[in-house]
């Protein structure tokens, strides 16, 4: 974001300063404790996108070089996660916008195989799918089986409920209560708000459409614009499946939009001598929120440590695990605890998300511990399921509770010992 600002013609420390009050935004940072952080990290990619377009159109020599490196940037974006292609007609606009001169047929060319090579981990984990499953019909059941079970576009309904949708996401990004709701089981906003939404979405639509009526032709201005417009077009196609952090991402473009709005409006003219300090201060006003956010959450996570599987239980259940000498293979059924898990031990526990009795007995026949996370349901009642089918010793179970008391989730461990009962007969397939 700073490159692309930088390139676009914003001071160091203008963009520095846009940069800043993004980085304490409880929104931005708090992304980095919830699941939003696997739809946030490629927007890196998408800015690097945006800065080889902005350097293709400002040399006619190696503009061929820079689209390339453009497309290529944005297929890893989208390869990050799907919801990258939803800037696709954006950034096509962004080329449009560019130079006669630079946007030759062969700069169009590089720039769709520099994206064909940056999204190639599509089409290759599909054939590897594909091979894995036995055949195309086989793969093409799966892939309906999965669909169903996803639901993206099962949820249809009409189209005032689906802008409301997408409003009211916008809102829960901007005003961090998506993240805080996850966190603490409650609803709860950052100081100042409503004047952070005008600032944010409201500001750069004005500055834009005043820069445009002026006839100043502030492309990459109008670029972050048509981003954001393009994102909330597709997003309406999915209904009201995406949840807050599928919108994360307009958090930078928002905030990049601002800061060249500001610049728009500090080059307008005589009446705008403050220059810089045009563009500083709703920075500087943001910063002040952006802190009071920071500590007014900070707060409230000391008081309750968090909730469910956004407390301070899973940190807990990481340290444990890393701990053991005796480190077990883990199962965990449920979502939201092995991505976590994988992330705090350092891949160093071995684990799946795919309940598997057979593999987990021959571990247990071989000597190896075998554990398994649960965190919805009845708890005890699933454990002996385990049990039962893996026909073992009653397990060693571990509550994990939240800071209140209640149980998050429990952990069930099973010793392995070769000797166990008809450990001979379960690992002789395996032996031929």
């Amino acid at each position: 974001m700073y490159a692309f600002l930088g390139r676009v013609g914003m001071k160091p420390w203008l963009a520095a300063l846009a940069c800043a009050a993004l980085a304490v935004d409880p929104s931005f940072s708090y992304a980095f404790r919830t699941q939003s952080y696997i739809t946030l990290a490629p927007a890196a990619w998408l800015f690097l996108a945006l800065y080889s377009i902005v350097r293709a159109g400002e040399t006619d020599a190696r503009a061929t070089r820079w689209l390339w490196a453009g497309g290529l940037f944005y297929g890893f974006a989208v390869t990050g996660y799907f919801i990258y292609a939803f800037f696709l007609p954006a950034l096509a606009l962004a080329v449009r916008w560019m130079p006669p001169q630079a946007r030759s047929a062969r700069a169009c060319v590089a720039l769709v195989a520099g994206a064909l090579l940056g999204g190639i981990c599509y089409p290759v984990g599909y054939a590897l799918a594909i091979n894995q499953l036995g055949g195309v019909a086989a793969a093409w059941d799966y892939f309906q089986q999965t669909q169903r079970a996803i639901n993206a576009f099962s949820e249809q309904p009409d189209w005032t409920t689906r802008v409301a949708h997408v409003a009211n996401m916008v809102d829960a990004v901007f005003k961090n209560w998506f993240h805080h709701t996850l966190i603490f089981g409650e609803h709860g906003e950052v100081p100042g708000g409503e004047f952070k939404m005008a600032l944010l979405l409201g500001a750069p639509l004005l500055l834009w459409a005043r820069a445009e009526w002026r006839r100043q032709r502030p492309i990459a201005l109008r670029t972050l614009v048509a981003l954001g417009m393009s994102y909330a077009a597709v997003a309406l196609a999915f209904g009201t499946r995406l949840s807050g952090h599928h919108f994360v991402v307009l958090l930078p473009i928002a905030y990049s939009a601002l800061a060249l709005g500001g610049v728009a409006l500090a080059a307008g003219g005589p009446a705008w001598r403050a220059g810089a300090w045009t563009v500083a201060a709703p920075f500087a006003a943001l910063i002040g929120l952006n802190v009071g956010g920071q500590i007014q959450e900070a707060q409230r996570l000391h008081e309750t440590r968090g909730v469910g599987l956004y407390s301070d239980a899973i940190s807990r259940l990481a340290a444990d695990l890393d701990a053991r000498t005796r480190k077990p293979f883990v199962y965990f059924p449920d979502w939201g605890l092995s991505m976590p898990v994988a992330f705090l031990t350092g891949g160093r526990v071995g684990m799946d998300s795919i309940e598997n009795y057979a593999a987990a007995r021959r571990m247990l026949c071989t000597g190896r511990d075998v554990a398994v996370a649960v965190v919805t349901g009845d708890r005890a009642a699933r454990i002996a399921a385990w049990q039962a089918a893996l026909r073992w010793e009653p397990p060693a179970v571990a509550d994990y509770r939240q800071g209140d008391g209640t149980v998050a989730f429990a952990l069930a461990t099973f010793r392995g010992d070769p000797g166990g009962s008809d450990c001979a007969a379960t690992l002789a397939p395996a032996a031929k």
